[in-house]
């Protein structure tokens, strides 16, 4: 929150000085029915906007960034400490507005036009590099905490072996977890997970820059793109398969008409092959498959296809950046990861 605080204070500098104009902080923390905002900021005309702070921005979070940004039914804007040309372009081709502590600077109100990119990024702004709870290992634990009921009163040894990591691990990782206020210790209850929401959306954002790349993903053009329908509860548990993204999106919800298929496990591919009809390999490919980051069964959230996790295909969702997959994870938001 320090972090977050200083960097809305300095895109809010920045704006001033760039533009001439009145801009402040109302208020942080707004506690609204779709979930936590992190600032209200006023500007010199218009209505108040609902920021959304995401310090390092990067191509692989902005997904993450823009799904939180649309969940709230009012204005907002994207604050980080420095965006590039391509993605200025990118997000004033989509209409979001941004600020940051460079002075770029995007808005398009009724009130008010605004432009400012180009501007470089300035020497006293640095990458920072997560704790370790929020690098590839300790994502793995905070992964099954969040997921498996009752993990937490777990010995740390089984914790571990759940998760896919040392022991010691785990341990490291809870402290990180205790001193940045996400678990707590209750003498009639034990460790408890505090700050649910907030704690989700770290690790949403972590997981396509920390750990999804470890995951050895493999992407295939298919021809039978609609082969995981034909697949029942008991056909994934022998390919040792789960269903993500957003077929398992469409399992959930109704929503969509998955275009692109998203699975994790370690199958034996030749005896999958003639199932999906002729794969090839390709980095844009209809068929992506990654390796599996657990090691425990789920609760079924759906009684014809194995699934991932709602967390996990909520990450995988809003990572794509696409509107429709958003709009998808904007619902199993609400009906599988709300407190």
């Amino acid at each position: 929150m320090i972090m977050q605080n200083q960097l809305l204070e300095d895109a809010l500098r920045a704006f001033r000085d760039t533009t001439g104009l009145a801009a402040t902080c109302a208020a942080q923390e707004i506690r609204l029915p779709q979930g936590i905002a992190d600032a209200e900021i006023r500007l010199a005309q218009g209505p108040p906007l609902l920021a959304e702070i995401k310090p390092n921005l990067r191509r692989g979070t902005l997904g993450a960034a823009l799904a939180r940004l649309t969940r709230f039914d009012k204005p907002g804007i994207l604050v980080t400490d420095y965006i590039t040309q391509p993605m200025a372009e990118e997000l004033v081709a989509k209409g979001v507005p941004f600020m940051d502590a460079a002075g770029n600077a995007y808005l398009n109100t009724p009130q008010q036009f605004i432009l400012v990119t180009g501007r470089k990024r300035p020497e006293n702004i640095s990458v920072e590099r997560p704790v370790k709870a929020f690098r590839a290992a300790g994502l793995r634990v905070i992964f099954v905490l969040l997921t498996a009921q009752r993990m937490l009163e777990l010995p740390t040894r089984q914790i571990a072996y759940h998760a896919g990591v040392a022991n010691g691990t785990v341990g490291n990782v809870l402290k990180d977890l205790e001193r940045m206020g996400f678990i707590y210790r209750s003498k009639a209850r034990g460790l408890v997970i505090e700050q649910r929401e907030r704690l989700i959306k770290q690790w949403v954002d972590a997981y396509p820059r920390e750990l999804r790349p470890r995951l050895k993903p493999q992407r295939f053009h298919i021809l039978n793109a609609d082969w995981w329908r034909q697949f029942t509860y008991d056909r994934y548990e022998k390919h040792q398969m789960w269903l993500g993204g957003e077929p398992a999106a469409q399992a959930l919800t109704r929503y969509l008409h998955a275009e692109q298929c998203t699975v994790y496990g370690r199958p034996d591919f030749r005896k999958l092959a003639t199932v999906l009809e002729q794969p090839m390999r390709d980095k844009h490919g209809n068929f992506e498959l990654l390796e599996p980051f657990w090691n425990l069964e789920f609760d079924e959230y759906d009684e014809v296809h194995r699934l991932c996790p709602p967390l996990l295909i909520y990450a995988d969702l809003v990572a794509t950046g696409n509107t429709r997959n958003i709009e998808a994870a904007h619902i199993i938001r609400d009906q599988y990861l709300r407190e």
